[in-house]
C-alpha cells in the first residue's frame, strides 16, 4: 500500500484508499478465523497444518454443481500469492535501483537467480516452516529492533528525532 501511494495522481486521497484496502482483507481474515475456530476448535486448529483447507474439505452441500470447494480456495490462494510476490518483487527491484541510482532493468533480472537459490534452500515442508520462522525472526530484528537502535544513534549524534 505504501509503495503505491508514491505513484498515485492524487496522493492526498491515499488515506481513504489505504483504509479501504486494509479493511476489506481484514474483514475476510476475521470471518475466516472465526469460522475455522468455530468449526474445528482451537485444538483442531493447532494440530492442523492448513486448518482453512481442512474446513473447506469438510464443507459439503449435496446436489450442488461444485463439490470440491478447496479447489476454488486454492485457486484464490495461488492468485493471492502471485500478486503478493509480484508487488514485493517490483518493490525490491525498484528499491535497489533507487539505492544504487541505476536503471531498474538489471535489478529485475539480477534478482531472479537470487530468489531461485533461496527457494531451493528448504528440502521439505519441515525445512520450509523452519525457514519461515527464521525469516520472521529476521524481519522482527530488521523492522523493530534496528530502527530503534538507529533512532538512538541519531539522537546521540544530535539529529532530529
Amino acid at each position: 500500500m505504501l509503495l503505491l501511494v508514491a505513484f498515485m495522481k492524487q496522493p492526498d486521497k491515499a488515506a481513504k484508499v489505504v483504509l479501504v484496502g486494509v479493511f476489506i482483507p481484514l474483514l475476510f481474515y476475521v470471518i475466516t478465523v472465526v469460522m475455522v475456530i468455530g468449526a474445528l476448535s482451537i485444538d483442531g486448529v493447532v494440530m492442523s497444518t492448513w486448518p482453512t483447507l481442512e474446513l473447506m474439505r469438510s464443507f459439503e452441500i449435496p446436489g450442488l454443481i461444485f463439490e470440491r470447494f478447496e479447489s476454488w480456495l486454492l485457486v484464490i490462494w495461488i492468485m493471492q500469492i502471485f500478486t503478493t510476490f509480484t508487488i514485493t518483487y517490483y518493490a525490491a527491484a525498484l528499491g535497489m535501483a533507487q539505492l544504487f541510482k541505476k536503471r531498474i532493468r538489471p535489478f529485475v533480472y539480477g534478482l531472479v537467480p537470487i530468489i531461485y537459490l533461496i527457494a531451493m534452500v528448504p528440502k521439505d515442508i519441515n525445512d520450509l516452516f523452519k525457514f519461515g520462522d527464521m525469516v520472521g525472526n529476521a524481519a522482527l530484528l530488521l523492522f523493530a529492533v534496528l530502527p530503534v537502535i538507529l533512532l538512538l544513534v541519531s539522537s546521540v549524534r544530535g539529529g532530529k528525532a
